[in-house]
């Protein structure tokens, strides 16, 4: 899953494709998104993961028209043939719904743990998957959680029994952890490392959602380009290694190789 962030304010790809003088995006800024699509699509995305509206910490929150208006045009231009998936990055009820009308096949919500049940409402009349993150940015008390995996599990467990309550298809659910939503650094190394234990509980597709986040950097010392991408990697392949069916990244070429060779170690 590649990320195209249509964003002035995301924290690795913020303000790519905005204007410099405007802070805006207009037809060079369209053009630039358009050129990314193509470089995802050509290094082998099989989803684009587009978004309107930064979700790292601290965050300035937009409404949907704002939100809609970003992503629009490269919305349209990434479901014109149908050939690639396309997901959308949001919470927003009424941007989901306008995506999934203009063809979007999944909707990427990061607090799909705060309101499962309107979001599951709004994609019922739709043929789409919905990523479900946990995100624990509303609790105040998960950072003293010692077992966040387990507190994450039971989350979901939640949700698959509001969606049977709601008959909305469990089938349709993908699994995001949510590292780096309301977690310290060391619940996410922990959520990591117990990945494997959500794998193992659901049979629904995990999402691992790694590249280039803060618990990398803070582990690692360090906030060169280069570093992070080598961690990703190696996220990548251990996610697999532990049982992750979606890999969200920002460089698709470099996890790809890197994901189709544990592929071949594991044959």
């Amino acid at each position: 899953m590649g990320i195209l962030n249509a964003t002035p304010d995301s924290f690795s790809d913020g303000g790519m494709f905005f204007g410099s003088n405007s802070g805006t995006l207009d037809d060079s800024s369209h053009a630039k998104m358009e050129q990314h699509l193509r470089k995802l699509i050509g290094d082998g995305a099989a989803i684009v993961d587009v978004g309107g509206e930064s979700t790292k910490p601290n965050a300035q929150s937009i409404g949907h028209e704002e939100e809609w208006g970003r992503i629009a045009r490269i919305l349209e231009v990434a479901t014109v043939d149908g050939k690639i998936c396309v997901s959308v990055d949001t919470y927003h009820l009424e941007t989901a719904k306008r995506a999934l009308v203009h063809g979007a096949n999944i909707v990427n919500d990061v607090c799909g743990t705060w309101h499962f049940l309107e979001m599951a409402s709004v994609m019922r009349d739709f043929d789409a998957h919905l990523i479900v993150v946990h995100n624990a940015r509303n609790d105040e008390n998960f950072h003293k959680i010692r077992d966040p995996m387990a507190a994450i599990i039971s989350a979901f467990e939640k949700i698959f029994a509001a969606a049977t309550a709601m008959d909305f298809d469990v089938g349709r659910i993908i699994l995001d952890p949510g590292i780096g939503f309301g977690k310290t650094t060391g619940q996410n190394l922990e959520i990591f490392k117990n990945i494997d234990r959500l794998c193992a509980k659901f049979q629904n597709p995990v999402v691992c959602g790694t590249s280039k986040k803060s618990f990398l950097r803070e582990a690692l010392d360090t906030d060169a380009r280069p570093a992070l991408a080598a961690a990703t990697i190696a996220t990548t392949c251990e996610g697999f290694r532990r049982g992750c069916k979606i890999f969200r990244v920002h460089d698709v070429a470099g996890n790809l190789a890197a994901l189709k060779f544990a592929q071949q170690l594991n044959e």
